[in-house]
C-alpha cells in the first residue's frame, strides 16, 4: 500500500511517501524551490517521493492531507465576521487565495498530478498527534499537540495504543500558546512563523522580568495548563500584525522593534520572559496530560515542540518517564502525520513501524557530484574512503570550518550530519567566526554540540539519546565554549553508529586528536536560504562564505582556486 502524505498551503509545504507503513521519502517544498519555509503545493516534493519509491502516482493508494480545508475556512470567515469592520484589508487579501487554492486540492491534483483516486483529509491536530505517536517506540503513550492553531484548535490531548488515537480535549482558537509566542517574536522585531527560534537563542542573554506581568495582564493560565488571552493584546484575530503595539509598548514600556533595528537589554528580557512563560504553560500542560491519561510515556508535535528548551525541561522536570518528539514537529511533519492517520486510522492497519533516522531526503552519488564541482570550477581532490574521516577531523583540529554533505538529506528543521556545517568546539571564537563570516546572522544564536551517544553523559546532563537534536541540556564541560550557549546549555545530537556510520566514524578520529569527541554541528546554509540539498547548493554556501572547505561524498572542495 502506497499513501502519499501531503502538507501545503499555509506555510512549510512537504511532501512523504508511506509504503506499507514504512516511511520510505519525506522532504520540504523548501529545499527544492530555495524559497525558505515554502507554501505553495509541493509538486516537486511530491516527484521525489515517487522517484525514490519508484512508483508514479498510478500506484498511489490514497493520499492524505493534513487538515480539513472546509473546516479552517469556516474558522477564518467566522473570525472576520466577529470583528468587522476591522479586518476588512486583511479579509480582501485573504479571501481570494481560498477561493482559487485552498479549497480546491482535488482539482489542483488532477491538474497538476493527473491524480483522481481516493482523497483523505484529517483535522491538523489529529495529523500533528499521528506524527508523533505511530513512528514513535510506545506501545501506548499520552499525545500532547501545541501550535498557533489548525482548524479551530491550538492545542489538544489524548491517548494512543497499538493503531488507535484519540484526542480527547482541544483549546481553541484564538487562545493559542503558539500565536502567543509569535507575538512576542514579532514584537521583538523578528519574522513570525520563521524567527521563534531567535527569541529563544536570545532568552539566555535575558532575565524574565516581565513574566509575572505577561501572566498578569496577557495572559490567565488554568490549573491544567489552558490558558486565556487577553485579546486587547493581539491583533491576529483582524489583520496581518500578530500584535497591538500600543498595549505592548504601555506595557513593558519598550516600543516595538522593527526588523534590523539594535537590540538592547530589555529586548533580551522580554525574550527571556515570554520563554520562562512558555515553559511554564508545557510543564502544567504535561502535568495535567499525565495526571489525566496515567500514561508514563508522551508523544509531543506541534509548532512549539521545536522549542529544545522548553523540552529539555520537559525531561528533566516533567512527569514522564518517556517523551518522543516528531523531528518535524511543525506543519511540514503534518504530511508524515496525515499518511500515518490514513494507514492506521482509515485502513485500521495494525503493524508499526518506528522511526529510526530522519534521512528520507535526496542523495546524491559520485557522478553527480563530480559534475557539479566541474561545472563549479573549484579546486577538489578525491580522498579513499578510509582516509576522509581522518583528514576531515585533521582540518577541523586545525581550525578550519569544514562543510560536510553526506547522503539522504534530512527531514524537518535541524542539519544531523548529513548537510551540516563542522567546526572546532574548544575554540571560544568559532562560535563568532561562524555567525560572523559564514551564516551571516545574529551573534546571540547558539551552536548545537554532535556528540556519540556512548559519550553523550561523559559532556552532558543527559541519561538518554537525544538524534534529533531537539533537547537543551546543560554542558558538564569547560572545554566546549563554542558549542555552549551562555547559560551553560547546549541543544545536543547524540550520533548512533549504526545510523550514521560516516558521521560516527568522523566524531571518533576527531576524538584522536583532540581528546573530545565532540563537534560543532549547524546546519548547511547561509542566511535567508533553506539547508542545502544538492551539491550545487552545497558548492555555493562554499563560494558565498568564508568556509574554508566542503566535504562531499569523498570529494574534498576548498574555497580558493
Amino acid at each position: 500500500m502506497n499513501i502519499l502524505g501531503i502538507s501545503c498551503l499555509y506555510h512549510d509545504s512537504a511532501a512523504c511517501l508511506l509504503r506499507n507503513g514504512v516511511l520510505v521519502a519525506a522532504c520540504q517544498e523548501e529545499r527544492f524551490s530555495r524559497i525558505k519555509h515554502d507554501w505553495r503545493f509541493p509538486e516537486q516534493s511530491i516527484g521525489y517521493c515517487l522517484r525514490q519509491a519508484g512508483i508514479s502516482m498510478r500506484d498511489i493508494d490514497c493520499v492524505a492531507f493534513y487538515e480539513k480545508p472546509l473546516l479552517k475556512f469556516e474558522r477564518v470567515l467566522e473570525t472576520f465576521l466577529a470583528v468587522a469592520p476591522r479586518g476588512a484589508r486583511a479579509f480582501v487579501d485573504t479571501i481570494p487565495s481560498w477561493l482559487s487554492q485552498k479549497l480546491w486540492l482535488p482539482h489542483i491534483l488532477k491538474k497538476i498530478l493527473g491524480y483522481e483516486g481516493m482523497l483523505l483529509y484529517f483535522p491538523h491536530h489529529v495529523s500533528h498527534a499521528s506524527s508523533s505517536f505511530f513512528p514513535s517506540p510506545f506501545d501506548e503513550a499520552a499525545v500532547l499537540t501545541i501550535d498557533g492553531v489548525g482548524e479551530w484548535s491550538t492545542a489538544a490531548y489524548g491517548t494512543a495504543r497499538g493503531n488507535r488515537l484519540t484526542l480527547t480535549h482541544e483549546m481553541r482558537f484564538p487562545h493559542s500558546l503558539g500565536l502567543l509566542y509569535s507575538a512576542f517574536t514579532a514584537y521583538l522585531g523578528f519574522k513570525v512563523n520563521n524567527d521563534e527560534y531567535k527569541i529563544m537563542g536570545m532568552a539566555s542573554y535575558g532575565k524574565p522580568e516581565f513574566a509575572d506581568l505577561i501572566l498578569r495582564d496577557i495572559l490567565d493560565l488554568r490549573p491544567d495548563g489552558s490558558l486565556r488571552l487577553n485579546l486587547d493584546y493581539f491583533a491576529y484575530q483582524y489583520g496581518r500584525r500578530m500584535f497591538n503595539a500600543a498595549r505592548f509598548e504601555r506595557l513593558f514600556g519598550v516600543k516595538a522593534r522593527y526588523f534590523e533595528g539594535p537590540l538592547g537589554q530589555e529586548h533580551y528580557d522580554i525574550a527571556a520572559s515570554i520563554q520562562r512563560v512558555t515553559e511554564t504553560v508545557v510543564l502544567r500542560m504535561a502535568e495535567h496530560v499525565r495526571k489525566k491519561t496515567g500514561l508514563d510515556a508522551l508523544c509531543l508535535a506541534g509548532g512549539v515542540a521545536l522549542n529544545s528548551v522548553a523540552n529539555g525541561r520537559l525531561l528533566r522536570e516533567g512527569p514522564f518517564r518517556e517523551l518522543f518528539i516528531q523531528p518535524a514537529a511543525g506543519d511540514a511533519g503534518g504530511a508524515v502525520g496525515a499518511a500515518y492517520a490514513a494507514y492506521h486510522g482509515h485502513f485500521q492497519r495494525t503493524d508499526r513501524h518506528p522511526l529510526t533516522d530522519v534521512y528520507l531526503g535526496p542523495s546524491f552519488g559520485e557522478p553527480e557530484i563530480r559534475s557539479a564541482v566541474q561545472q563549479a570550477g573549484i579546486r577538489s581532490e578525491w580522498l579513499p574512503e578510509d582516509q576522509l574521516p581522518a583528514t576531515t577531523a585533521r582540518l577541523l583540529s586545525e581550525g578550519k570550518v569544514v562543510a560536510w554533505f553526506q547522503g539522504r538529506m534530512e527531514y524537518g528543521p535541524r542539519s544531523l550530519g548529513n548537510r551540516s556545517i563542522l567546526a572546532d568546539p574548544r575554540r571560544a571564537d568559532m562560535k563568532d567566526i561562524i555567525n560572523r563570516k559564514v551564516k551571516f546572522r545574529e551573534s546571540f544564536r547558539p551552536f548545537a554540540p554532535a556528540v556519540p551517544v556512548e559519550d553523550a553523559s561523559r559532556y552532558f546532563r543527559i541519561d538518554r539519546s537525544s538524534p534529533y537534536m531537539l533537547l537543551t541540556v546543560p554542558v558538564l564541560s569547560d572545554k566546549l565554549p563554542a558549542i555552549t550557549h551562555v547559560d551553560g546549555s547546549g541543544r545536543v545530537q547524540t550520533v548512533d553508529r549504526s545510523v550514521n556510520p560516516r558521521f560516527h566514524a568522523l566524531l571518533k578520529e576527531f576524538e584522536v586528536l583532540s581528546g573530545i569527541p565532540v563537534l560543532l554541528n549547524t546546519s548547511l546554509n547561509i542566511k535567508g536560504e533553506p539547508i542545502a540539498m544538492t551539491p550545487a547548493d552545497a558548492i555555493r554556501c562554499l563560494t558565498e562564505s568564508d568556509m574554508d572547505c566542503l566535504v562531499m561524498g569523498n570529494c574534498l572542495c576548498y574555497s580558493a582556486l
